[in-house]
Parts: structure tokens; sequence; C-alpha cells
């Protein structure tokens, strides 16, 4: 038997993990393109975010 509720269940949490992903990507690069320096305080802070949400 299958079960359409656990479908739908993992494939929303996997399209939240991708747009996690895309728009901490997202972030980096537009930092880096505007300044030209690699700045990792935004892992930092979306870390402490995750962190705070859990």
């Amino acid at each position: 038997m299958f079960d359409y509720q656990f479908l739908i269940e993992v494939l929303v949490g996997g399209l939240l993990s991708g747009v996690m992903y895309s728009l901490v990507a997202i972030g980096f690069v537009l930092i880096y393109k505007t300044s030209g320096v690699l700045n990792f305080a935004q892992g930092a802070m979306l870390l402490f975010a995750a962190l705070t949400f859990v």
C-alpha cells in the first residue's frame, strides 16, 4: 500500500531544504560580487539561526 501523505512530507521537506541551500548560495554570491571578499560570517549566522530554530 502506497502512503501519499509520506510522499508529500518528504517532497515538501526536500523542497524546503533546497530553498534554504539556494538562498545561502545566493547570499554568498551577492556578497562576493559586491565586495570581492568571501565572507564566511554569513554561514555562521545561518548555523546560529538553524540551531535557534531547532
